[in-house]
């Protein structure tokens, strides 16, 4: 349930932030928000990496 809720609180504001740095590069807001997308699930992609990589790094270190 705690996952669920931090998803459901992470990603709208990872998307908003993208909105921002994407919107200084882009004129029309369909541009904005196409691009910001894309950016969000990059983002979100790199989040659940380093995620995962902290994860094992754990595993390693500290054990189960």
């Amino acid at each position: 349930m705690t996952l669920l809720f931090r998803l459901a609180v992470y990603l709208p504001v990872l998307f908003l932030i993208a909105v921002v740095v994407v919107g200084q590069h882009h004129a029309t807001a369909q541009d904005t928000l196409r691009a910001a997308v894309g950016r969000t699930l990059r983002w979100a992609w790199w989040s659940f990496a380093l995620v995962a990589s902290m994860f094992v790094l754990e595993l390693l270190f500290i054990g189960w």
